[in-house]
């Protein structure tokens, strides 16, 4: 039979083992504690409360939280059309009214999708213009025969989105329409594009 025997340690050895036990643990709470603030710093900057409307067309929290992108500003006026990317010289093609087209840009970009043709929203609005797919499929389909899939197609998406526009007004092909479809409209969110 082995027998072990137990370790006997000085006063000394003792104290030693037990300041380094306690610095090792203040050196982990450390590390834990600054990797929580950045954590929680990194996500701050991504992030922003948006005050809202506590009752739409459905219940809603009074606040919500948005994920940020970069900052961009947005000139209505003497923007040259070369210095625009190529989504939004796309919408100005479609919207062709330069002023409209503006708007029409600062709603997808600072209200909508911020550009991002394959932006998905939790209440089911698809691409650029965020059409609502459980709304609109039915139209789409007869109008266009477009599918949910077609709506991340940048062409196709703002070819819907003009549709919704144009008959937002009561009036179909009258160059007048209405954003009224769109919530960042409705809210005023896309005024953050303006300077």
């Amino acid at each position: 039979m082995i027998k072990i025997l137990p370790l006997k340690f000085n006063k000394r050895t003792d104290w030693i083992l037990i300041s380094a036990g306690v610095l090792f643990g203040i050196a982990l709470l450390i590390i834990g504690v600054a990797t929580a603030i950045k954590s929680i710093a990194d996500w701050g900057a991504e992030h922003q409360f948006v005050k809202q409307q506590v009752v739409a067309l459905h219940i809603q929290a009074p606040y919500r939280i948005e994920k940020i992108g970069p900052v961009k500003e947005l000139v209505v006026l003497n923007t040259p059309f070369d210095s625009l990317t190529t989504t939004e010289q796309k919408i100005i093609k479609v919207w062709k009214d330069y002023k409209t087209a503006m708007i029409a840009i600062a709603i997808f970009d600072c209200g909508e999708s911020r550009l991002d043709q394959y932006a998905v929203s939790h209440t089911g609005d698809l691409g650029i213009a965020q059409i609502n797919w459980p709304i609109w499929k039915d139209k789409i389909k007869e109008e266009f025969g477009y599918n949910a899939g077609d709506m991340f197609n940048v062409d196709k998406n703002l070819e819907v989105a003009y549709l919704i526009w144009d008959r937002g007004n009561g009036v179909e092909s009258d160059g007048i329409g209405s954003w009224n479809a769109w919530t960042s409209f409705q809210n005023g969110g896309y005024t953050k594009c303006f300077k």
